[in-house]
């Protein structure tokens, strides 16, 4: 996840255009080349973050990185569809739902991180539940 989030967050930085010529109806204005450029540096902050921690041999670093990336896709679902009256219905509803495919991919990371080993339980017996 960390590599696809990085990824788009490079493209948003680097070519902002063809994204916002997604939607028809907004002209390409320099307000929405530095809104896309933003949301491009957070995605890749937030994909180097889980890309750099996965490599890290600190518990829980991983984790970390992925629930703040889950926060952050969620609160974007939430303004998404709080922007309804602004930017009109079909917009709002891409966007959150480009957001909650982001929120689904962070909950299946978690379920995996979730599932693997850690350094604790890497080269230690794993206590039987008792």
């Amino acid at each position: 996840m960390g590599w696809l989030r990085a990824g788009v967050g490079l493209v948003m930085m680097t070519a902002p255009a063809p994204i916002v010529g997604i939607s028809k109806r907004e002209p390409l204005t320099q307000t929405a080349v530095l809104l896309l450029r933003t949301i491009g540096i957070r995605d890749l902050a937030l994909g180097a973050g889980a890309i750099a921690s996965a490599k890290s041999k600190r518990e829980g670093d991983l984790r970390r990185w992925t629930l703040i990336a889950l926060a952050s896709d969620s609160m974007d679902v939430l303004a998404s569809l709080a922007s309804r009256r602004s930017i009109g219905v079909r917009d709002s509803s891409l966007a959150a739902l480009l957001a909650m495919v982001a929120v689904a991919g962070d909950l299946q990371a978690l379920t995996a991180i979730g599932t693997g080993p850690t350094e604790r339980s890497i080269g230690r017996p794993t206590p039987m539940p008792g």
